[in-house]
């Protein structure tokens, strides 16, 4: 059984100068939502054994704030690919993950992650659906995924379940 989480960045910042998309840093209020979501971790006891995160600036800024007080992951390894990835190539980097990896968080990017998430639950006719399972996966969203296999080659569409979704801001879990 392997599980994966993936992270939308949180809000970036729009106001502040950037030579290009990938310079963009994060908001007041991404900076708020990323603290949020360490508080709820540390709540939930989450932890990874393994972080993939993208390098675009509000992904990185999100990991250090979001691990600042605390260790969420026993290893993070920058993605560069993770940057503009749609589904399908977030699919084939979780099933490149080494075996000995039980849980995986993806910290990425719209609409990639949503893409993706859609795949592995929906699975290949998520594509067809006039109203899909996420119309918007918002900034700062945490999704966990549980899938049944014991490598991550072998991960397929369809055969997915969400264990959790969070929102900050919102009750629940």
């Amino acid at each position: 059984m392997k599980t994966l989480y993936l992270l939308r960045h949180a809000k970036s910042d729009w106001e502040t100068d950037f030579s290009t998309d990938h310079e963009r840093g994060l908001s007041p209020r991404g900076i708020d939502a990323s603290h949020k979501i360490a508080e709820y971790w540390n709540q939930f006891g989450f932890h990874c054994d393994l972080c993939y995160h993208s390098d675009a600036k509000r992904s990185v800024l999100t990991w250090e704030i979001i691990s600042e007080k605390h260790s969420f992951a026993k290893k993070v390894e920058i993605q560069p690919a993770i940057y503009e990835a749609n589904g399908d190539a977030l699919f084939e980097i979780i099933r490149s993950a080494p075996d000995d990896c039980q849980s995986l968080l993806v910290i990425g990017h719209h609409p990639g992650l949503e893409e993706l998430a859609e795949l592995l639950i929906l699975g290949d006719d998520s594509e067809d659906l006039h109203n899909p399972l996420f119309t918007k996966f918002p900034t700062a969203a945490f999704l966990g995924i549980s899938l049944s296999v014991e490598n991550w080659r072998d991960v397929s569409p369809g055969h997915a379940s969400i264990t959790v979704f969070w929102i900050p801001g919102r009750k629940g879990r």
